[in-house]
């Protein structure tokens, strides 16, 4: 992969111009129409019976059992259903505090002890962990960076290589023809 090519997959100019939105043809998207649902307690429970279907609850309880936090779960469920346009952002964050006692009576009865809330790290990840997720997540870009990293090696060595004949040659005696 060249360094062009990283470039084209990260183009800073293929944004949205500001205030495109405005001219934007109305009513596209589906968090811009009105919500299909607009009583909190009837999203609560709505979401509530489709946590509780076997597949839905069993999907909880693995990602609470790896360690996902309750806070990230629910945040999930309130912003899909926003996106969906379920129900308004303001629905979502007044079912949050319900749907986290759902999510955990849900740790509960499946005897895990849930992550309640995300933490912030106490200390930056490492270069090594960083290097390892890269990697696994973004290969094309892990393997893009190998490659800088082995070209500014290569250009180092020949770099150097230069330098030890110029000086070879600068400290060669001159014979005189006297």
């Amino acid at each position: 992969m060249n360094k062009l090519s990283l470039l084209d997959e990260n183009n800073i100019f293929d944004a949205p111009v500001p205030g495109q939105s405005l001219t934007d043809t109305p009513k596209q998207w589906q968090w811009e129409n009105p919500p299909e649902m607009t009583d909190p307690i009837e999203v609560y429970e709505s979401i509530k019976e489709s946590m509780n279907r076997p597949v839905a609850r069993e999907t909880i309880e693995k990602l609470l059992y790896v360690g996902v936090s309750v806070e990230t779960i629910v945040n999930g469920l309130s912003l899909k259903g926003f996106s969906d346009g379920k129900f308004s952002p303001d629905v979502a964050e007044l079912i949050k505090i319900p749907l986290a006692f759902q999510v955990t009576a849900i740790a509960d009865r499946a005897g895990i002890t849930p992550n309640i809330i995300n933490e912030m790290p106490s200390k930056p990840m490492s270069d090594k962990d960083t290097i390892k997720l890269l990697k696994e997540f973004k290969p094309s870009e892990y393997n893009a960076i190998g490659n800088e990293i082995l070209d500014n090696e290569s250009m180092a060595l020949q770099e150097e290589k230069e330098e030890q004949q110029q000086l070879g040659f600068m400290d060669m005696e001159m014979e005189r023809g006297d």
